[in-house]
């Protein structure tokens, strides 16, 4: 018997489980954040421009200016950027502030919040089912 599928189908199912545990911490990272945090609108104050990425293009990331309840006034850049801004200038935004780290915001939305854990339990799942599946289905037809 080679060893070769075994180790291949041991591989993608350890892969896959990787992914999906850093997609529950991520999940789990979210949830505590959203716990703890205090919301408020944000006025959209521009973008930091960075280029980079696969395409070598340009990434707009948002930046945000809001004042936390104790009346401090914060500014923070998103963390998730964009080829094209979705914002108009002055626009009020949602966001989640920690209040303990103000400087720890987020706006409200799905794609800020979610798509991380989504993505990475998603693929985690895929990986590790899909090769169960695969393993199952081959072992049925021997």
């Amino acid at each position: 018997m080679r060893k070769s599928p075994i180790v291949l189908f041991v591989s993608v199912v350890l892969v896959g489980l990787v992914l999906l545990g850093l997609g529950i911490f991520e999940l789990g990272a979210t949830i505590a954040f959203l716990a703890r945090a205090e919301q408020t609108e944000a006025r959209f104050a521009g973008a930091v421009a960075r280029s980079g990425g696969n395409h070598g293009g340009t990434f707009l990331y948002p930046t945000f200016q809001f004042t936390t309840r104790d009346g401090r006034a914060m500014t923070f850049t998103s963390s998730s950027g964009s080829t094209s801004q979705p914002y108009a200038d002055g626009e009020r935004v949602r966001i989640a502030y920690d209040p303990g780290r103000p400087e720890d915001a987020r706006p409200l939305s799905f794609l800020t919040l979610w798509i991380a854990p989504i993505l990475l339990c998603g693929a985690g799942l895929l990986l590790s089912g899909g090769a169960v599946l695969v393993r199952a289905a081959l072992a049925r037809q021997h």
